[in-house]
């Protein structure tokens, strides 16, 4: 018989049968090595039995600017039900970093995923255990307003709902920053799609990319800085979440980038084929 993994409920219990997990995390992320918190993580995961299994993953993992990276990791426990052992419950915590590709963290947030029921519906909500940053911090603030000419936006930061393509899902419906981008595109807003492109959220920079090379590829003048941004954003490392039809996925920064010149490039040819 199949496997059926029933999910009671995304949150670590706050009572002591869970209590582990949530004060464990943080202890791995205090001494902002990176190093220790794989470390710790991996020992969770040898812990694992058939009935308790512990998991994790990297959820999200692109560069910022220079060396700083920003990381999701996705930690689970799947609880085996002692009356039937063909239910199984899951917990979550992610821990959401920003460290440097030698792996010291500036930056880090440990969470727990709770759902509270709010008008009758479950709402998946975030619920902060430990958080913590140190002067490196600092330093990725000075690296990112050096190279953009703005203050980063904290905001925009471990954003995971945006996604980057075109008619997606199986209805092809255009993704909401797509019908942004294409509004902004008709208007010639460039003065947004340039607000766009300092964005720290990798998604929203490759539509204010995809707008501005249509416009200037319809003869709408950019400074060279503002291209010369365009090439520094397609050396980052790192993937953006995109969908093309029913298929989503994590694509390489410099592929999609390279995608949206391609295609461009392929639109001037049409262009100029039926004039």
């Amino acid at each position: 018989m199949k496997r059926i993994i029933y999910i009671l409920s995304l949150i670590f219990l706050s009572t002591g049968l869970f209590a582990q997990e949530g004060e464990k995390l943080p202890e791995y992320c205090r001494n902002f090595s990176y190093k220790e918190i794989e470390s710790g993580l991996n020992d969770f995961q040898k812990e694992s039995t058939e009935k308790i299994a512990y998991k994790w993953h990297i959820e999200l993992e692109r560069e910022l600017i220079n060396d700083f990276i920003e990381q999701i990791i996705e930690f689970t426990k799947e609880v085996q039900d002692e009356d039937n052992p063909v239910i199984h419950t899951i917990y979550t915590h992610k821990i959401k970093l920003i460290r440097t590709k030698v792996g010291n963290v500036a930056f880090y947030k440990v969470i727990k995923l709770k759902n509270i029921k709010s008008n009758g519906e479950w709402i998946p909500t975030e619920i902060v255990l430990k958080e913590d940053s140190n002067n490196s911090l600092k330093q990725l603030e000075i690296d990112f307003k050096n190279a953009y000419s703005q203050p980063l936006n904290f905001e925009e930061l471990f954003v995971t709902d945006i996604v980057y393509g075109n008619h997606c899902g199986d209805a092809g419906m255009e993704p909401i920053y797509r019908d942004k981008m294409n509004k902004l595109v008709e208007s010639k807003d460039t003065t947004t799609l340039i607000k766009w492109l300092r964005s720290a959220t990798i998604e929203i920079q490759l539509y204010a990319i995809d707008g501005i090379l249509t416009l200037k590829q319809e003869g709408v003048d950019f400074d060279q800085p503002i291209l010369d941004l365009i090439e520094l954003i397609e050396k980052k490392e790192g993937s953006a979440y995109t969908c093309s039809g029913c298929i989503h996925w994590n694509q390489p920064i410099g592929e999609t980038i390279e995608r949206i010149k391609k295609h461009r490039a392929e639109s001037a040819k049409f262009e100029r084929y039926d004039i």
